[in-house]
């Protein structure tokens, strides 16, 4: 069993603790199974950014009428748009992680870890152990238990980002901000698409008012479907069959949106049930996210956890606030 001083969980903001741990001379654990960076870059923020930019670029040029100028006749490099963000998201990744390499003070396990006792992980085929251990291994995308879904090819936002082949249609299951954020970018390009809401309005977590409005403006634009929820997917001659039901139709008649690919966009849920963080003594809520106090400690000792897996505020820049509050409370002192 090798034995560490830190040991940090997660290489996207978890690397603002091992960065500054390795600094101080302790010797420092990354266990991080993918690319270095995290949702926000590889997955997330930086690379949904930049292709939503070449979708603003887009209706700014169908718009542009308004403004006497005429713009007809251009076309979509689809390709160009996805794989343009994505090898500078990979070269990024690439970048850290030869960086954390190169640390004296820092060993990377590029594999999936999971608690087996106190303190003390499997990550592949090697068990390490340490005095402080950091939680920051984020989300994923949560799969609803829908019927047939599990037999056709849905993509996530995961795939979504790197597809490099545009559909003609898209059916988007789901609709908080990353369902309108991914629905803007096809759609502007030319898809044609589909919106299943369960609530009755898009980003519901919005403002009131803010989300009425944005869903009477995605009304307009797209096929959007309030108050349902879809029950059954199927796969027919490549194209995809979603039935969906609406809860406000007392005559329980469903309808069948057919389109070339599905999105869901379903919400995310917690990676504490493949670390099994129980069995560090961390516990968790009814969700599975990690239960931390106003010092972001969790219920074990010598145990911080910041990030989305915590499911205070799901955002990059409040992870990193938060990692600032771990590294401060954990080591005594600023750097």
């Amino acid at each position: 069993m090798e034995h560490f001083d830190v040991i940090v969980i997660g290489a996207g903001s978890g690397l603002n603790i091992s960065s500054a741990t390795s600094s101080k001379g302790l010797k420092t654990a990354i266990v991080e199974k993918g690319p270095m960076g995290g949702t926000c870059l590889n997955r997330g923020c930086i690379p949904s950014k930049m292709i939503i930019h070449s979708a603003d670029v887009a209706e700014t040029i169908k718009n542009a009428k308004h403004f006497g100028i005429n713009s007809k006749g251009f076309t979509i490099d689809f390709k160009k748009v996805t794989e343009r963000a994505s090898k500078i998201v990979d070269k990024d990744a690439r970048d850290i992680e030869k960086g954390i390499r190169s640390d004296k003070n820092t060993v990377l396990f590029k594999e999936e870890g999971k608690f087996i006792g106190y303190k003390t992980l499997k990550v592949g085929s090697k068990t390490i152990k340490g005095d402080k251990i950091i939680i920051a291994a984020g989300t994923r995308p949560s799969i609803p238990p829908i019927e047939g879904l599990d037999k056709v090819d849905y993509m996530t936002s995961d795939e979504a980002l790197r597809l490099t082949k545009q559909p003609k249609s898209l059916t988007i299951i789901g609709g908080g901000y990353i369902a309108a954020e991914l629905a803007h970018f096809y759609g502007a390009l030319g898809t044609k698409i589909s919106i299943i809401q369960r609530r009755d309005v898009l980003i519901p977590n919005e403002d009131r008012e803010i989300a009425e409005e944005f869903t009477k403006i995605f009304s307009k634009k797209y096929d959007v479907f309030l108050n349902s929820d879809a029950i059954k997917v199927s796969k027919k001659n490549k194209k995809i069959t979603t039935t969906i039901k609406n809860s406000n139709n007392n005559k329980n008649k469903l309808k069948k949106i057919i389109s070339d690919k599905l999105l869901v966009a379903a919400g995310r849920i917690p990676n504490t049930d493949i670390l099994d963080v129980a069995k560090t003594g961390v516990k968790t809520d009814k969700e599975g996210y990690i239960k931390v106090n106003e010092y972001m400690e969790t219920t074990a000792k010598d145990i911080w956890a910041l990030g989305d897996i915590c499911g205070i505020y799901l955002f990059k820049h409040s992870a990193n606030l938060e990692a600032q509050y771990v590294y401060y409370n954990a080591f005594g002192k600023r750097r």
